[in-house]
């Protein structure tokens, strides 16, 4: 008998074993682990059990399996517990740019042909210029909606307009790209289509999107480490340290300097810092 589950947004769909297939093989999980877990976690699904609650079950299997992978799964999770601001994800996003080969710079302030504009994220590559809006939600279920794909559009339009008139730059050479955390609703999804803005969000588009950028160059945020404290990230946050492969080159050592705790406790979250990378 199908069972229901019910979403972060509150609406309830069919339980589908394949998703959660899915999510485990992006996270690196081999198809015999992918099959085993689920297997596991079907047993114990109940009829509108939520899916942060399926989630949390699917994670606690997966340390017990496979702790590489389990980091890897909840790197979500870790991202929507960057906040409770925007501003470091805003970072986190212009760290991923450079390391693709942007110039990237947060929080500029831009003259439009109306108005002055802040732009979260301006990023520069092959002499063109992309004027990044970044959406952040540190709650499941949010969504970026299409009045934010009018604003972010809007924004640009009149940026663009002064650059061309002051700058004597071309149309294709700046371009707006609106980026989220989470998910964008359809109506945004079909709005940007239609005026040429680009999306870079979660799982959108199916290629080339915000998922795939950090697990291409395993571009992963610090605070994806389970063993990392709040504490501890936000020393590493204030530190300018946004990821996890800026660890790397600290060691034992260095990390036990940094966050002022005992060579044992640095030495472990090294260890989970190894396992990942």
């Amino acid at each position: 008998m199908a069972k229901n589950i019910v979403k972060a947004d509150g609406k309830t769909e069919t339980y589908d074993e394949e998703k959660i297939t899915s999510s485990l093989l992006k996270a690196g999980a081999s198809p015999e682990l992918a099959d085993k877990t689920v297997r596991l976690i079907d047993k114990k699904i109940k009829n509108n059990m939520s899916t942060t609650h399926i989630y949390n079950k699917t994670l606690d299997q997966l340390k017990k399996i496979q702790p590489r992978v389990a980091i890897r799964y909840s790197l979500k999770k870790a991202i929507m517990d960057m906040g409770p601001e925007g501003f470091i994800f805003e970072k986190y996003i212009a760290r991923i740019l450079r390391e693709y080969g942007f110039t990237a710079e947060v929080g500029q302030f831009i003259k439009g042909y109306c108005v002055e504009h802040e732009v979260d994220v301006v990023a520069k590559k092959d002499g063109k210029i992309y004027l990044i809006e970044c959406k952040y939600h540190n709650s499941p279920g949010t969504k970026s909606d299409v009045k934010t794909a009018l604003y972010v559009n809007s924004r640009f339009i009149d940026i663009e307009k002064a650059y061309i008139k002051n700058h004597n730059m071309s149309h294709d050479s700046i371009e707006a790209l609106l980026v989220t955390n989470t998910k964008c609703t359809s109506d945004a999804i079909q709005y940007a289509r239609c005026v040429g803005l680009k999306i870079m969000a979660w799982q959108c588009p199916e290629v080339e999107n915000l998922q795939y950028f950090i697990e291409k160059k395993k571009l992963y945020p610090i605070n994806i480490l389970p063993s990392i404290t709040v504490k501890q990230k936000d020393i590493l946050f204030d530190s300018n340290v946004i990821l996890v492969k800026e660890l790397l080159n600290l060691k034992a050592d260095g990390l036990s300097e940094l966050l002022s705790i005992n060579y044992r406790g640095a030495e472990k979250i090294f260890n989970e810092i190894k396992t990942i990378m």
